[in-house]
């Protein structure tokens, strides 16, 4: 009989290690990984952060000596450091409330995650339509040279995506961190070098 998904957490070494360190969610781990191998942000950068609630990502931006504007549908308890933004990264009136706050950033990341059915296809595309929102985003609002950094749920569609946001990139990658799930399908795309 499969554990609690509470009971899970709670016996998860990152889980743990967030509680100790302060980081409102054990995804901080996943961007100290990500950033450790792929120096995507870096002190006095503007970091865009989509679907940023709890804020463990944008703890760890500010940590890494980051300017932040964070932004999610649910409301964010504040972060030193961090400008909040409720709106939905589909809805052009949240691109333009950014816009207005700042025309261009050093990175955009997005750690945003569809509200789950658990069915695989659903999950999976309405991942990738966050993850396609987050690119536009990205396209009108990264500097040229800039990084970015989305979470997608692995299936069918997701060599298609890379297709057609790879080509933007100098460097461009698939990558897992460590501090994934092991049973989780979520992959992250790195993009380096953004070609206005």
């Amino acid at each position: 009989m499969a554990k609690p998904r509470r009971t899970r957490d709670r016996q998860d070494y990152y889980y743990w290690k967030a509680k100790e360190m302060g980081y409102r969610s054990r995804a901080a781990f996943k961007l100290i990984q990500i950033n450790k191998k792929f120096s995507l942000i870096k002190k006095g950068y503007w970091v865009l952060d989509l679907g940023a609630v709890p804020g463990g990502w944008s703890q760890v931006a500010v940590k890494l000596g980051a300017n932040v504007v964070a932004v999610d549908l649910n409301p964010m308890s504040e972060i030193e450091g961090v400008e909040f933004i409720k709106g939905d990264i589909t809805s052009p009136e949240t691109i333009d409330m950014i816009f207005e706050f700042r025309d261009e950033f050093d990175v955009v990341m997005s750690d945003a995650s569809p509200k789950l059915t658990g069915k695989w296809t659903i999950d999976h595309l309405r991942s990738m339509d966050l993850a396609k929102a987050s690119f536009e985003i990205a396209e009108r609002l990264l500097r040229r040279g800039g990084n970015f950094l989305v979470k997608i749920f692995q299936g069918e569609e997701i060599n298609k995506y890379y297709r057609e946001v790879a080509p933007r990139f100098r460097f461009k990658k698939f990558h897992s961190p460590q501090a994934s799930r092991k049973r989780s399908a979520e992959i992250y795309f790195v993009g380096k070098g953004f070609k206005r």
